[in-house]
């Protein structure tokens, strides 16, 4: 089957942990599906930002069920360079890594998910459930 997981917004840490037996889209927070299709957003902020992942911290678990869901708060690091991608940058890295059009939009729309928390003080969590 594989694991499900989406990036989503939320203003607390509270209303994330809602997320964790449906997801974000069954509470209506702002999210990008990356099923079966993304490792790891800091891998990824590293690679568009050209900087070493260790500079952007550690995720932390919001919540775990313990067998097959949980919810983690990505590192504001991660998220700040994220958001600081531009579009040149964004269009160089698609270039460079020879993405389909669907993978261009999926990582325009993480960039603009984390331009939309840091812009509204919000967090950036990842949703998973095997």
């Amino acid at each position: 089957m594989g694991v499900l997981v989406d990036y989503f917004t939320a203003d607390s840490e509270q209303s994330a942990r809602l997320a964790l037996s449906g997801g974000p889209a069954a509470v209506n927070l702002s999210y990008v599906d990356c099923k079966g299709w993304l490792d790891g957003l800091d891998t990824l902020a590293a690679e568009l930002s050209g900087r070493d992942l260790s500079e952007f911290g550690d995720s932390e678990v919001v919540v775990d069920d313990g067998e097959s869901a949980g919810v983690e708060r990505e590192a504001p690091g991660t998220v700040a360079a994220l958001a600081a991608v531009d579009d040149t940058r964004l269009r160089e890295y698609a270039e460079e890594e020879l993405l389909h059009e669907f993978e261009i939009e999926r990582i325009t729309a993480l960039r603009d998910l984390a331009r939309e928390a840091v812009r509204l003080g919000r967090g950036l969590y990842r949703w998973a459930c095997a």
